[in-house]
């Protein structure tokens, strides 16, 4: 596990967007310069999760984001998570406007709380700063001339392949031990950097043993990152793979 970055926090402090590193399903992710009030600077990455509603160009704008959400039918992913008041259950069931936003301050909270959990665990995730409303500051994983790359599109040779995968299961077994599933895993939702395999995006983890998808949501994680593995020749078998990470549940 890395040494969490030294740069936590700097009082008082200005930020100065870079512009978009990338635009997910549901958040769209910016490069953040934070610069003290000695002239030091820092890089982090600022997650804006996408409204839930539809917006004109102008709303989006105003909020820094490009587009909305495209994240649907995440009742599956919500099993588990408990609205103490009934007031605010009620919301969630009719889906109103304020059963929305409930919606998306848990949505934030839970990964922040997800990631935290994970890095003190040992897993390989951008180390995770702060959170408020619907912004996520997070380790920029990367350098000054790119971003680290998704899995999908980085190009790697077949030892750094078969490293990938060792890594993959490593990180696999950690999640499950810890009880919890990704929930999304797959090859855009996986960094690799300076021969490290970073796993990321985890807003729709899943508590194993509390939501009753929980097994199948491990499976159908193993299952799509082991069929990447496979269309790079890796031979592999998915199965295999599952078998083996029930043995850390």
């Amino acid at each position: 596990m890395r040494t969490p970055p030294s740069w936590l926090v700097i009082e008082p402090c200005t930020d100065a967007d870079l512009g978009v590193i990338k635009t997910g399903k549901e958040a769209q992710v910016n490069l953040v310069q934070r610069t003290g009030a000695d002239g030091d600077t820092c890089q982090f990455a600022r997650k804006r999760y996408l409204p839930r509603e539809v917006k004109s160009k102008g709303e989006l704008e105003a909020l820094g984001v490009q587009r909305a959400s495209t994240f649907v039918n995440d009742v599956q992913y919500r099993e588990g998570r408990q609205f103490r008041k009934s007031r605010d259950r009620r919301a969630i069931e009719r889906m109103s406007t304020y059963g929305k936003r409930l919606l998306q301050d848990r949505w934030t909270g839970h990964e922040y709380e997800i990631m935290t959990r994970l890095w003190n665990a040992g897993l390989n995730v951008p180390f995770p700063i702060a959170y408020s409303d619907d912004v996520f500051d997070l380790e920029y994983i990367g350098d000054d001339t790119q971003a680290a790359p998704q899995l999908q599109s980085a190009r790697l040779s077949r030892l750094e392949l078969e490293n990938a995968f060792d890594q993959l299961v490593a990180g696999l077994r950690l999640l499950v031990a810890e009880g919890l599933a990704h929930g999304d895993l797959s090859a855009y939702n996986l960094l690799w950097w300076e021969g490290q395999l970073v796993f990321i995006d985890f807003p729709q983890a899943v508590d194993i043993a509390e939501n009753l998808a929980g097994l199948d949501f491990v499976h159908r994680d193993v299952v799509n990152v082991c069929t990447w593995f496979q269309r790079k020749g890796l031979e592999i078998d998915a199965e295999e793979v599952f078998a083996d990470l029930l043995g850390f549940l």
